[in-house]
């Protein structure tokens, strides 16, 4: 049996009220997908939003969770070094609705294991942030002119790549202009919060201006004013 399969059972489980039993499948899933494909990542963090979906019902399963969240923050503060498992930390804690428990995990990380809280420190970047320790983001960051033309060219290969798609390309796009807008967003919070008021509003007029699609870069100035509803999905 697959994992994909396993994490099918669960949801039919979970939809036909066999509580434990969906719980049993997705510990599973979250345990060993990727020790069968390492390309589920995504599907894994996106399991997390129907294990929460169970635990509405079934708030054994939150419990579960949160047992699976703390194992692995005693083990990364006794010393066991392993990202995937911070990974893991950041996107339950965002699930669970406590950000704040990220940003101490970390504050704890980079007292006890300063190397490896490095390491995390493009992950934890988003929670710092929500706590406004503004000072801490920034001495996290790359220069904010590097990485707001780091992240201008992905955002283009991204959507130049998204072209190629047999079908509706719209919600991929919608979603990538998103992605980078939040991205930019969050930079310029930290300048911001840093009080360098002036380079918030320069490196928000960079992001808009390196994008060289005249729609896109609509799109992306949009962003930053709302966040508005992305477009039909429809066949081209």
């Amino acid at each position: 049996m697959t994992a994909l399969t396993r994490l099918k059972l669960a949801e039919e489980a979970m939809r036909e009220g066999r509580h434990e039993e969906a719980l049993q499948e997705f510990i599973w899933f979250h345990h060993h997908a990727l020790e069968e494909d390492p390309s589920l990542s995504d599907t894994r963090a996106y399991a997390l939003s129907f294990w929460m979906e169970l635990g509405q019902a079934y708030p054994k399963a939150i419990d579960a969770l949160r047992s699976i969240r703390g194992d692995k923050a005693d083990a990364l503060l006794r010393g066991e070094t392993n990202l995937e498992w911070f990974w893991d930390i950041v996107l339950i804690d965002a699930e669970l609705g406590n950000t704040a428990a990220t940003y101490q995990l970390y504050l704890a990380l980079a007292k006890a294991w300063p190397a490896f809280a490095k390491e995390c420190a493009r992950v934890a970047i988003p929670a710092i942030v929500e706590a406004q320790d503004y000072a801490l983001a920034a001495s996290l960051m790359p220069p904010p002119e590097t990485l707001v033309r780091e992240l201008a060219s992905m955002l283009e290969q991204e959507i130049a790549s998204i072209k190629q798609q047999p079908f509706s390309r719209t919600p991929v796009r919608w979603g990538e202009i998103t992605w980078y807008a939040e991205e930019v967003k969050r930079l310029v919070a930290i300048q911001a919060g840093i009080g360098d008021h002036a380079e918030a509003a320069r490196i928000k007029a960079l992001a808009i201006s390196l994008i060289k699609s005249p729609s896109v870069r609509r799109d992306v100035a949009a962003g930053f004013i709302k966040r508005s509803r992305p477009p039909r999905f429809a066949r081209r």
